[in-house]
């Protein structure tokens, strides 16, 4: 999913925005009574899409409630959707949607690498009613997060394709869409944004187009994007291209407070943002490492950590409730909040170990695999995304991402799956997958590494490069390694990746009672399980 757009501001406090105040009143107004909210969701999108053709196939138009709804209705993968997905790519219409597709997102995980997802304005709506009541209530809390500008990571690169074979843009063209117009016109003046953003360039280019934009904002206050090693990244790249970067800042003592700054062996991030107040961020799973990393280069910032959104799909925000206060000190990794449900954006299900529930029916403390309905068109659509109940706030689950299923890497946004990697490394030779495994390395930036038992294999990089680009099939892999997210892939040479690849599983699998997969849970780069 592609990040919000950055963001521009004067020094003075962000207005009042009505629409914020009215997104944040419909969704308490859900979490007052979140099963009226959702059967609410669901019969609307089962009424708009009645007439299509996956709606005629499974019956729309007869179901009254739920229960029919779980009856008539399958729990579907993304390849089960995919045919119908690719005739809407292709210019059909009425097959999954009523309602135009407006356009394609691409993610990843699947065999095939690339999935494109359709959006239409109703998504985009439901999408809002996420984001704006997060936005208001983290204004709430973090006052100071607005007093000056704002950044909101966008994506760097020029796409290969930008419509679909129908003529579909790929891509709505603005991030600021999943705002509404009204909150994209108030924020867009504040918006901290370079031309050599939205061209096509190296990761190196951009990186040093983020850090001159970032250096030249004294008064930055608000960093938002998805995985903390990118801002990591900037980081390195302000300090190792000062020389480079100082000479674009036009105020002298503004340079030379910089140059003092970045002098350090570690920069003085107070110093380069004295208002700097909070970032948003991935901080949990394999985010973990990286966020506390980032907290220790921004000790005067408070670190929150991001909800489950994806891009099918919006599935938690970071929520406070009104009568809780909040904790303003600066330096926390976390103020505790557990992100909680978007109740009031997509139709939820959870598959736990005694079936599938709605959300009113769903207990603390235990274990789901997220399944969503969503007005894009996919319908009772598996998720694969792990999550844990920790608790009901007045029914609504306040939920944490724990994995995804068949899912054995995601280091910084990229979901490597285990039959993907496969297919990629068939690609590259057919004994391959019998010879070597892919692993996850925690570094500075993180990369994968291969595990080759054969000396030839390992001795040879034109293997890593090959396989690292039959990787990119997948656009988040590729997205992670042109924006520098992701180093090269490398090889190494393992004696016996089986053995080494036995320490990391049960006695069942150490005794090669089952399969070791061909994709590697992470480690640190000291060798560490992470």
């Amino acid at each position: 999913m592609r990040v919000i757009l950055p963001l521009f501001a004067t020094a003075a406090m962000m207005p009042p925005l009505p629409a914020l105040a009215a997104a944040l009143a419909a969704f308490q107004t859900a979490l007052a009574d979140p099963q009226r909210a959702q059967r609410r969701i669901l019969a609307d999108i089962l009424a708009a899409n009645c007439g299509t053709l996956y709606g005629r196939r499974h019956g729309f138009a007869r179901i009254s409630c739920y229960e029919d709804f779980a009856r008539a209705v399958p729990v579907a993968a993304y390849e089960d959707l995919r045919p119908l997905i690719e005739r809407t790519a292709a210019g059909g219409r009425g097959l999954l949607t009523a309602e135009a597709v407006v356009c394609f997102e691409e993610t990843g995980g699947s065999t095939g690498g690339a999935k494109p997802v359709p959006y239409t304005e109703s998504l985009y709506v439901a999408f809002r009613r996420a984001v704006l009541p997060w936005l208001a209530d983290l204004r709430r809390r973090r006052p100071q997060a607005f007093v000056g500008r704002l950044f909101f990571i966008v994506s760097p690169a020029a796409r290969e394709r930008t419509h679909t074979e129908g003529g579909i843009p790929l891509g709505s063209g603005s991030d600021l869409d999943y705002f509404g117009t009204e909150t994209a016109a108030a924020l867009a003046p504040r918006t901290l944004f370079l031309p050599e953003l939205l061209s096509a360039q190296t990761a190196q280019e951009w990186q040093f187009a983020c850090a001159k934009l970032l250096l030249g904002a004294p008064d930055l206050s608000f960093v938002s994007l998805w995985s903390p090693t990118m801002l990591l990244l900037f980081l390195h790249t302000m300090q190792t291209r000062q020389d480079e970067l100082l000479p674009h800042i036009a105020d002298p003592r503004r340079r030379a407070a910089l140059a003092r700054a970045l002098s350090r062996d570690i920069p003085d991030t107070r110093a380069i943002w004295p208002q700097l107040d909070t970032v948003s961020c991935w901080t949990s799973h394999t985010a973990a490492a990286p966020a506390a990393a980032l907290q220790k280069r921004l000790p005067h910032v408070f670190v929150e950590g991001k909800g489950l959104l994806a891009t099918e799909f919006a599935g938690s925000i970071p929520f406070s409730p009104p009568e809780r206060p909040s904790e303003n000190g600066g330096g926390r990794f976390s103020d505790g909040l557990l992100p909680l449900l978007a109740v009031n954006s997509h139709f939820y299900e959870f598959h736990g170990a005694n079936g599938i529930v709605p959300v009113w029916q769903t207990r603390a403390g235990e274990d789901y695999r997220l399944i969503v309905t969503t007005q894009g068109g996919l319908y009772r659509y598996d998720t694969g995304d792990h999550v844990r109940v920790h608790a009901l706030r007045g029914g609504v689950p306040q939920i944490e991402f724990v994995g995804r299923g068949g899912l054995s890497s995601d280091l910084c946004g990229e979901k490597l799956n285990e039959a993907f990697v496969r297919a990629a490394m068939e690609k590259v030779s057919p004994d391959l997958p019998e010879a070597a495994l892919l692993q996850g390395v925690q570094a500075d930036p993180p990369y994968y590494r291969l595990l080759c038992a054969g000396r030839a294999w390992a001795q040879n990089p034109a293997w890593a490069a090959r396989l690292d680009d039959a990787l990119g099939g997948n656009p988040q892999y590729a997205y992670a390694r042109r924006t520098g997210q992701l180093a090269a892939l490398r090889l190494h040479f393992c004696a016996d990746p089986q053995a080494y690849a036995a320490g990391f599983f049960r006695a069942e699998q150490r005794f090669a009672v089952r399969k070791i997969p061909l994709l590697l849970p992470p480690v640190a780069e000291d060798g560490e399980a992470v």
